[in-house]
C-alpha cells in the first residue's frame, strides 16, 4: 500500500522534468511480473528528450539474490524486444537488462564500475553500457533503473563469434544455466549460447575452458589473454568486489580467432565498494581477487605481478579523476534517487547487504560519502600494498 501510495504520487512529466529517458512498460492484461523463467507480453514506449521508441517485447524478472532476497523489494527484470532495436543510441539488440540496483543506496556502484572499465582500466575489448532511466510498470511509477545491455556473444556486444567456434562463460556457483561443470580446481562454470548450440558444441567448450585450466596450473599462460585478466582484476580488487573472488557473475570468453581465453567484461558491484558486512569486505585493507583460484595461480609468476603493479601506478591519477566523476554523477543523479526513495525507502533503513554504519547514514550524501571514503582510503592502501606483491 505504501509503494502504490508513493507510486501514484510520482508521474512520467515529474520523471521527464529530471532530464532521465523514461521508459514505460504496458504488460498484456496488467498481470504482475513474478517469474524469472517465464516472459510475460507487452508493449513498451521509451521517451529519450524529443525522441520516441515504442514497440512489442516481453518482460520477466532476472537475477538472483536480488529476485529472491525479501528485503529487496525493487527488483531487475530482463527486456526482450520482437525485433532488434538500438535503443538510447546503443548498438542494435533484442536482450536489455533494466537493473534495479536496489542493494546500493547510492545506485552508483555498478555505473562507477562500469566508468573504471570504459575510461581507467580500459583493456577490456567490450564493456556494457547502461544509461538510467525512470521505469513506469503498467502506470505506476517503478523506480530509478539503469537500461544495460547484456552480457552475451551478439553482434555490437562481446567481440566475439559463436558461429566461429568462440562463447562466453561465466563463474557460476549456482549452477543454474544450460551448461554447467566443474573444473578440476574446483571453479563452477556455466557455459553460455546464444544459438542453441548442441551438446557435442558445449562439449567442445567445456574442454577448451578444462584444457586452458590445466595450462595454468602448470605455468603456461599461452591461452590466457594477460592484459584483460590484468585490468579485471584491478577494478574489482580496488572496489573489494566481493562476487569477484571467482563466486559468481565473472565473466570471460573464448575468441577462436586468436585462441586465447579473455578476463570480462567487468559485471555486477553492487556489493562492492564497502557495501557489505562479512568476509572483511567492508574493510580497506586486505586483498580478495588475489586469493582466488585463477588469480592465485596468476601471481605466483614474477611477470604477471609486474604487469599489475605498472598499470596501477600508470593509471594512478586516473583514478583520483575517476572518484571527482563518482562525486560529480552523485549530484545529477540526485534528484532520480530521491524520487526512487520516496518510493522504496532504502536510505537509513535496514536491507540488506547491512553494510556497517547504516542505521547512522540517513541521507543520500551520506551513503556517497560512506563509497567515497572507502574508495580513497582503498587507493591509499592499495599503493602500499603492490609495493610487496
Amino acid at each position: 500500500m505504501a509503494f502504490a501510495s508513493f507510486s501514484a504520487e510520482i508521474s512520467i512529466d515529474d520523471c521527464v522534468a529530471l532530464k532521465l529517458p523514461v521508459l514505460t512498460i504496458e504488460t498484456e492484461g496488467a498481470k504482475k511480473i513474478k517469474s524469472k523463467e517465464k516472459y510475460l507480453k507487452a508493449n513498451y514506449v521509451l521517451i529519450d528528450g524529443q525522441n520516441y521508441d515504442y514497440g512489442s517485447c516481453k518482460i520477466r524478472g532476472r537475477g538472483n539474490t536480488t529476485w529472491r532476497t525479501r528485503e529487496l523489494f525493487k527488483k531487475p527484470y530482463l527486456l526482450k524486444l520482437n525485433e532488434k532495436k538500438n535503443l538510447l543510441g546503443f548498438p542494435s539488440a533484442e536482450k536489455w537488462v533494466l537493473m534495479a540496483n536496489t542493494a546500493d543506496k547510492t545506485q552508483l556502484r555498478n555505473y562507477y564500475a562500469e566508468y573504471l572499465s570504459s575510461k581507467v582500466f580500459n583493456s577490456l575489448p567490450w564493456t556494457p553500457k547502461s544509461r538510467y532511466i525512470s521505469l513506469f510498470i503498467n502506470g505506476q511509477y517503478n523506480g530509478l533503473y539503469a537500461l544495460t545491455e547484456k552480457v552475451e556473444a551478439v553482434l555490437g556486444r562481446v567481440p566475439v563469434s559463436e558461429e566461429e567456434g568462440s562463447f562466453v562463460f561465466v563463474v557460476n556457483g549456482r549452477q543454474n544455466k544450460e551448461w554447467n561443470f566443474e573444473s578440476s580446481n574446483g571453479v563452477v562454470f556455466s557455459v553460455r549460447s546464444t544459438i542453441g548450440a548442441s551438446d557435442d558444441e558445449m562439449k567442445r567448450r567445456e574442454n577448451i575452458i578444462r584444457e586452458a585450466e590445466e595450462k595454468l596450473f602448470s605455468g603456461n599462460f599461452e591461452k590466457f589473454d594477460l592484459q584483460s585478466f590484468v585490468d579485471w582484476y584491478l577494478i574489482n580488487e580496488f572496489t573489494k568486489n566481493h562476487d569477484a573472488k571467482f563466486q559468481s557473475s565473472c565473466y570471460l570468453y573464448y575468441d577462436s580467432k586468436v585462441d586465447k581465453i579473455f578476463m570480462g567484461p567487468a559485471w555486477d558491484f553492487d556489493i562492492s565498494c564497502g557495501n557489505i558486512s562479512w568476509d572483511d569486505c567492508d574493510k580497506v585493507e586486505g586483498f580478495w581477487v588475489k586469493n582466488a583460484s585463477w588469480y592465485e595461480k596468476l601471481f605466483e609468476d614474477k611477470v604477471f605481478c609486474e604487469l599489475v603493479k605498472e598499470r596501477w601506478i600508470s593509471k594512478r591519477s586516473e583514478i583520483e579523476k575517476s572518484i571527482m566523476f563518482l562525486k560529480k554523477s552523485a549530484v545529477e543523479l540526485k534528484p532520480a534517487i530521491m524520487f526512487n526513495d520516496a518510493v522504496w525507502k532504502n536510505i537509513g533503513h535496514r536491507q540488506w547487504p547491512h553494510a556497517p554504519g547504516w542505521k547512522n547514514r540517513k541521507t543520500m550524501e551520506s551513503e556517497i560519502d560512506y563509497m567515497i571514503n572507502f574508495l580513497e582510503k582503498r587507493a591509499l592502501w592499495f599503493d602500499s600494498a603492490l609495493e610487496n606483491l
